[in-house]
């Protein structure tokens, strides 16, 4: 005659509450370690804000002729950027040097504008402004609050174009990087928000429930 044996009640709600107490606990670990990857990656994105300058020059407007013009006048202005940064090693050293050559910038964009027939106004100054994320192909900044040297030509109502002055990732041939190691990886590609303990976290629910 064969034998069952029959798990008791309480044994059975025992399993269930040993269940119920490790799924809490692993739910707050997972949550301890998302909200510490999201603030490391909150951090990371403050730091590269705040070691970046850039440039933001504006057309005038989007007819091909305004949209040449800002090109040339682009082109102009990194031409003389790399003797102007030149000896700068961090952001405020590089702020102050484009500060001093505000008149120089100014000078530059008149004399390329009057070269090519053109009787725009030119409008230039550091700000500090909101920019959104954008992605350049060979590097991507994060959206966030920016120190930005701000080039206006004409109404400024055209298309703009904007890039990265320091470090000097657009100015000739140099290859600039950012102090941290968590900065680089964000904006050159490989940070990475990785989630260690979810696999094993899952492991261990799925054996501790039966599944």
């Amino acid at each position: 005659m064969s034998e069952f044996l029959v798990a008791k009640p309480g044994a059975r709600r025992s399993r269930r509450r040993t269940v119920l107490e490790w799924g809490c606990l692993l739910g707050l670990v997972l949550s301890v370690v998302l909200s510490v990857a999201v603030f490391r990656y909150q951090d990371a994105c403050r730091a590269v804000c705040r070691d970046t300058l850039r440039l933001h020059i504006l057309a005038n407007s989007d007819t091909i002729e305004d949209q040449l013009l800002k090109l040339k006048v682009r082109d102009a202005v990194l031409g003389e950027m790399e003797t102007i940064l030149q000896g700068s090693t961090d952001k405020i050293q590089a702020v102050e040097a484009v500060r001093q050559a505000l008149p120089v910038f100014q000078q530059i964009a008149e004399r390329t504008l009057r070269r090519e027939h053109s009787d725009q106004a030119v409008a230039v100054r550091l700000e500090t402004a909101d920019f959104p994320a954008r992605d350049y192909g060979s590097f991507r900044l994060p959206a966030g609050e920016y120190t930005a040297l701000r080039i206006e030509l004409g109404a400024a109502a055209g298309h703009n174009w904007f890039c990265v002055l320091y470090p000097e990732l657009c100015v000739g041939t140099s290859e600039g990087r950012y102090p941290g190691a968590a900065e680089n990886a964000l904006v050159f590609g490989g940070y990475e928000v990785r989630f260690a303990l979810w696999d094993s976290a899952r492991a261990a629910w799925q054996k501790m429930s039966g599944r």
